[in-house]
């Protein structure tokens, strides 16, 4: 391989000057032409607009005598258009001719100012409408003809010279490039055969060289790879050494057998009708399939099948290369035993939580109770002060008919107020778990009616920054959302009773962020005390006294907040108390 390269490296070192040498001669010979063309190709547009100008100037006689006697809009403008062309010719054929032509013919002949002259005169045929002018310019047109036509003479002799000057260096560059390829031929191509037939001979050497190690590559392939080819039938023409070992086989017992020999009855027959409609029909098929060992054992492969074809595009047969997943399954079928154990533990989670739930519902029960308690307790005051009012007044025959009808009147109003009251918590009791799409402001309204007469009765003053007037819609099981907002409100509620905090608040704020709402709830009782912040959301965690808390609330809150609704609660520390954030998706 050695002498192989370095015979092609001197080969190289005289081939490529002599392709330089080629290439720059036909680069310069190019170049030479492309001038000569460019120019002849300039000498015809030259020509084409030279008698171009010998019938303009004749159309501009038509046009103007049409136009004296037909003076429309449409004869003038078809006149002056014609000017115009004539105009752009003359100016066109000033600038691509030759410097030399240009003096000859234009500049020392004084075509240039006769054409202006006669173009000029043209135009005046338009502001004097005068056929004398037009006479005028018909003579001046039989001298510019004459000059004219000279001119094209002299542009076709031009161009005739640069075709023969064409026609020369071609042969010239023809010649030359024949001459260069005999030289090639000499000192180049014939020496290369010489090394070329050498050079065949040392790559015979090297092929065999090559298919010896081929040979062991394959052999390590055989011993490694689990590989198989069979005829269009599927019968086994090829077995590798690792198919053998892994099936138990020898390759005499497969070779001639057909690929079911090792078959497993878990294999269902529809999977391998499958895999012979893909193949058969000229496409790859990849699977997991479960054979049968010669101990009748089993092992399990990830087998890819390809179809191979002849020279005519028939498929001959089929090439398997599998891979051995059988540990895999293995630890597929453990960890399906796996799943199992942990849905069963998932079940019993879940067990546990909708206890949690039921606690907690338990607790916002008693919760309900005692706003009702708050709610009911001023009016069913005010309903008997007035009833014993007017016993009073009737023992002593006192009570006239208007303060009989005053009490009454005043009861029923009490009445119905107690009425609404049951209404509003009865619809937050009987709300269903379903998805709404709400408006967040009525249901924050909602839950702080719930809440007033509880404040109220402790002087608890609830300060509410919420703009009620842009309505963000959100998507939520409202009664859930309810009860988080209780949940937390009661807490400010029992801390600020507790730390016995003069002149209490609470205050609730409501901020919409882009596609975000952040609901925050926030008291000046002082504030979560570090150490504990960290673990309000936990379950059974309270800081409250056993008669007054589970410690369900904050932690069925988080869940209904992050599981439910599809948010985040967490909780900081502000400069007055705690104070609480609530984080949901809006559809505003």
């Amino acid at each position: 391989m050695k002498n192989l390269n370095s015979e092609l490296f001197s080969f190289r070192n005289r081939y490529i000057p002599a392709l330089i040498i080629i290439a720059l001669f036909s680069v310069l010979g190019f170049i030479n032409v492309k001038d000569i063309i460019s120019s002849i190709r300039n000498e015809g547009k030259v020509i084409n607009t030279s008698g171009r100008q010998r019938m303009l100037s004749q159309k501009l006689i038509l046009l103007g005598d049409t136009y004296l006697k037909n003076p429309n809009d449409t004869n003038k403008s078809r006149f002056l258009d014609t000017i115009k062309i004539m105009e752009e010719s003359h100016y066109y054929l000033l600038q691509n001719s030759e410097k030399n032509l240009i003096e000859l013919l234009y500049y020392k002949n004084t075509l240039d100012l006769d054409i202006k002259n006669y173009l000029h005169r043209a135009k005046q045929i338009i502001n004097t409408n005068s056929f004398e002018d037009l006479n005028l310019l018909r003579n001046d047109s039989e001298n510019l003809l004459d000059k004219l036509d000279y001119v094209v003479k002299i542009y076709e002799e031009e161009y005739k010279k640069k075709l023969f000057l064409l026609e020369e260096k071609g042969e010239y560059l023809l010649i030359g490039i024949f001459i260069v390829l005999i030289f090639e031929w000499i000192l180049i191509f014939k020496p290369a055969s010489r090394n070329i037939k050498l050079n065949i001979e040392n790559l015979e050497d090297e092929i065999k060289n090559k298919i010896e190690e081929l040979q062991k590559s394959i052999d390590i392939i055989s011993n490694n790879v689990i590989y198989s080819r069979t005829d269009s039938k599927g019968v086994i023409t090829y077995a590798s050494k690792a198919f053998c070992e892994i099936s138990g086989y020898t390759q005499e017992e497969l070779l001639g057998k057909p690929h079911n020999i090792i078959r497993h009855m878990d294999m269902p027959k529809e999977a391998f009708f499958d895999m012979w409609i893909t193949i058969q029909s000229g496409k790859n098929w990849k699977g997991e399939v479960k054979n049968l060992k010669k101990n009748k054992d089993f092992y399990w492969v990830m087998a890819y099948i390809s179809p191979e074809y002849d020279s005519v595009g028939n498929i001959i047969g089929y090439a398997a290369v599998r891979q051995d997943i059988t540990h895999k399954k293995a630890l597929e079928e453990l960890n399906k035993n796996l799943e199992e154990k942990i849905t069963l533990e998932i079940e019993k989670n879940r067990e546990k939580d909708l206890q949690l739930f039921n606690s907690a519902k338990m607790a916002s029960l008693g919760e309900m109770i005692d706003n009702i308690a708050h709610q009911w307790r001023q009016p069913l005051s005010g309903i008997s002060t007035m009833a014993s009012g007017m016993l009073i007044s009737k023992e002593y025959d006192n009570l006239s008919d208007e303060t009989f009808t005053y009490y009454c009147n005043n009861i029923v109003e009490t009445t119905q107020f107690l009425s609404e009251t049951i209404d509003t918590f009865r619809d937050f009791l009987k709300e269903e778990k379903e998805i709404k799409k709400v408006v967040l402001q009525e249901r924050i309204t909602k839950t702080l009616n719930i809440e007033k007469a509880t404040f109220n009765h402790h002087h608890i003053t609830l300060i509410d920054n919420i703009n009620y007037e842009e309505a963000i819609y959100i998507n939520l099981i409202v009664g859930e959302l309810t009860q988080v907002l209780i949940n937390i409100l009661n807490n400010a509620k029992d801390v600020l009773i507790k730390n016995k905090v003069v002149n209490p608040w609470i205050k609730i704020d409501l901020i919409q962020n882009e596609k975000k709402a952040i609901i925050t709830i926030e008291d000046n009782a002082g504030g979560i005390p570090e150490n504990i912040l960290p673990h309000i959301f936990e379950p059974y965690f309270t800081t409250k006294h056993q008669s007054q808390g589970t410690g369900l609330g904050l932690y069925m809150s988080y869940k209904i907040v992050v599981e439910n609704l599809k948010g985040s609660l967490y909780a900081k520390n502000s400069e007055f108390g705690a104070k609480f954030f609530i984080v949901l998706e809006t559809e505003n």
